[in-house]
């Protein structure tokens, strides 16, 4: 069997969507899903065979509208970018969350109500499950399909959601609960406990525990090659960027292509050794020293993607070592583009 595992984080839970999309492209079937937080949404919906549903909830989702925050905040919440303005805005949002000794999670109930996500989640021959702690005693619970109740779905749902910034409120049992990141933020354990032969695990790089791999073996990890932004960054632009990032980042992993911060068609080392044949000894030296490597493949590899960052390449695209030599040769005589003039 073969499962999936979906850590929390926010707003690069889109990254995820990405991922299952490359799986699906890769015709990977994925038999169980588990996720925290985010990862737990995703996770339901994707076990329900509503991922078509899931793309177009990310590609339009609207942070301001699930918490109750102001769009000028969500807007302006983004890395790097706080001024006197956002401050004031922000201490309004926040001094009426603290007058309600918490944010509503109202409106997050709404969607999920309105998802009905029961009625094609225990339809579905694929399992799920989740992670959430109870609190105040903070118990981790790994909680499956089989031992949630349809009618309380979106309880447990919500509770793997569960930060200290909502309104603390007794969810179910007459208990409260906390995102299941406070526990395990990449539950790949809860599937390799069931016996799954290979769990596929998107660590979204967040806040929250990793708990060790019980058998590193059967798990194939993804993580984002680039930064996803903040956790509350729902910029609609960003969030098509993260999907995109997960499918190609995920591409490179299950074909095991080349590259470090692009990404390559695969070729053995005798054709890195073959474009290095008319490098000079001084330049090749000098390259090997600056690149910290010998290794010919990393070695022509890492002074590519060093120039195709200077030069702004697309990431969002598996390129040929060929044809990049060719489109970057005789732009500079210098430095790492003398080496690559070389090749």
């Amino acid at each position: 069997m073969v499962g999936l595992a979906l850590a929390g984080g926010g707003a690069r839970g889109a990254y995820q969507m990405g991922v299952y999309l490359a799986l699906k492209k890769c015709h990977i079937k994925i038999d169980g899903f588990v996720g925290t937080s985010i990862g737990a949404f995703n996770a339901a919906m994707l076990a329900s065979n509503r991922d078509k549903e899931l793309l177009k909830f990310w590609q339009n989702v609207s942070v301001a509208a699930l918490l109750g925050l102001s769009d000028e905040l969500i807007t302006e919440l983004k890395e790097d970018k706080l001024d006197y303005g956002l401050i004031k805005e922000g201490f309004s949002n926040f001094k009426q969350i603290l007058t309600n000794k918490g944010l509503s999670t109202e409106k997050m109930q709404n969607l999920l109500k309105n998802l009905n996500i029961p009625a094609t989640l225990y339809k579905s021959k694929k399992e799920f499950g989740l992670v959430t702690v109870r609190f105040p005693d903070f118990k981790p619970l790994y909680l499956f399909k089989k031992d949630i109740p349809p009618e309380r779905l979106n309880d447990y749902i919500l509770a793997s959601c569960y930060l200290p910034i909502f309104k603390m409120e007794k969810i179910i049992d007459n208990n409260y609960y906390l995102d299941g990141g406070f526990y395990d933020n990449v539950p790949a354990n809860a599937l390799l406990n069931r016996g799954y032969t290979k769990v596929y695990a998107v660590d979204l790089k967040a806040i929250g525990i990793k708990r060790p791999y019980l058998d590193k073996k059967r798990v194939v990890e993804i993580k984002p090659s680039r930064k996803l932004g903040s956790i509350l960054n729902f910029d609609l632009k960003k969030i098509n960027d993260n999907i995109k990032l997960g499918y190609y980042d995920a591409l490179k992993c299950i074909k095991k292509l080349d590259g470090y911060r692009y990404i390559f068609k695969v070729r053995g080392n005798w054709y890195y050794k073959w474009l290095l044949r008319n490098v000079s000894k001084n330049t090749l030296e000098e390259m090997q020293k600056f690149f910290r490597t010998k290794d010919n493949k990393r070695l022509v590899i890492r002074a590519l993607e060093y120039v195709m960052m200077q030069e702004n390449f697309d990431y969002f695209e598996i390129y040929s070592p060929y044809k990049v030599i060719r489109k970057l040769q005789n732009r500079k005589k210098y430095g790492v583009y003398r080496f690559i003039n070389q090749l």
